[in-house]
């Protein structure tokens, strides 16, 4: 088997199955999003699985199947009284989204008979069947499918349950990553952003200010998601992610001092840059952007225009900010850090 080549299919078949759907926004996903989240959840849980000497192999397939079936889910269920409709693991029920499109995995969500099944058992048996068509070894095959069904904990395990999803290193690792990328770190500020200014649009505008004075509260309610991490290492990432966002606030706060130099320049511009995309922000191209044409073009600013000692020397020293928000965003989402 050449496992490059069948890497390189199933990447396009994950790839391809998320476009089958033609509505964009469901609740705090979008269209793009659940690409951009796949392959950094495969990188974060490949770094985590040389730390903590787990098999990587299993975790890159794994890694990149394991929302396979995620656009099936539509808008979250709720009861006569508004409230959630919850399985008996705990987790929310979602309406069933039909796409429009038709390839291999919608014929076996259709054989296996999937509809109303949470995305981690649905992409468990999609799976299963998909690596079954290559040459595989059984015991690898089994071993992924356990890794995408654990990568949604239950809640209120048993100490034995627990034992027993968790009994690889790989499901812990893959759920880590899974959970990290949306909640810590500047990967899940940029989700934030897009979140927050959306629904902020749709009501009528987005306050910059208001926006960066309130992050605390979003970034302290996320120490819970580090602590309840599995592994030792997925800990010491995750809270690395967590002091980077307090960091990274407080470069914020402090610009709201200088707004029309940091509206210009520095991370504020950037915040405002995230704002201008909210419909269906792809993650991939707009950090190539801002590395490639936003940041350049604020250093060629920078060398063209008059300003005084004090104006160009905040500027650069915006400009210095951003660039290095830019390098830890990409490294984050190369799984590096």
């Amino acid at each position: 088997m050449n496992y490059a080549q069948v890497l390189n299919e199933l990447e396009t078949l994950v790839n391809d199955t998320f476009t089958l759907w033609e509505h964009n926004r469901v609740g705090f996903q979008w269209r793009h999003y659940t690409w951009n989240h796949t392959m950094r959840v495969r990188a974060m849980g490949m770094e985590l699985g040389k730390r903590e000497g787990g098999d990587v192999k299993l975790l890159e397939v794994a890694g990149t199947l394991h929302d396979i079936t995620k656009r099936y889910d539509g808008v979250i269920l709720t009861d006569d009284n508004g409230q959630r409709i919850l399985d008996h693991n705990g987790f929310w029920l979602n309406e069933t989204l039909t796409p429009a499109g038709q390839n291999i995995v919608t014929e076996l969500y259709n054989k296996h008979d999937l509809h109303g099944k949470v995305h981690h058992e649905s992409g468990a048996v999609i799976t299963e069947n998909i690596l079954e068509m290559y040459d595989f070894e059984s015991d690898f095959v089994e071993a992924a499918t356990a890794v995408v069904l654990a990568h949604l904990k239950p809640m209120n395990l048993t100490a034995e349950d627990f034992k027993l999803l968790y009994n690889r290193v790989e499901n812990q690792i893959l759920y880590d990553a899974d959970t990290m990328d949306p909640n810590v770190g500047y990967t899940a500020f940029f989700r934030n952003i897009h979140i927050h200014s959306y629904f902020a649009l749709q009501r009528g505008n987005f306050d910059l200010e208001d926006y960066v004075r309130n992050l605390p509260r979003w970034i302290n309610s996320k120490q819970e998601f580090v602590d309840k991490l599995l592994t030792e290492s997925s800990r010491e990432v995750a809270q690395a992610r967590q002091d980077r966002n307090q960091h990274l606030f407080l470069q914020m706060v402090d610009e709201l001092d200088d707004m029309e130099i940091n509206r210009k320049y520095g991370l504020l511009g950037i915040i405002e840059y995230f704002v201008s995309v909210t419909e269906d922000p792809h993650f991939l191209n707009q950090l190539d952007h801002l590395q490639n044409e936003w940041l350049p073009l604020r250093q060629q600013w920078l060398a063209e225009e008059e300003q005084d000692a004090s104006a160009r020397d905040r500027a650069q020293a915006a400009i210095d900010r951003v660039d290095d928000f830019l390098t830890l965003l990409t490294r984050e989402s190369n799984g590096e850090i």
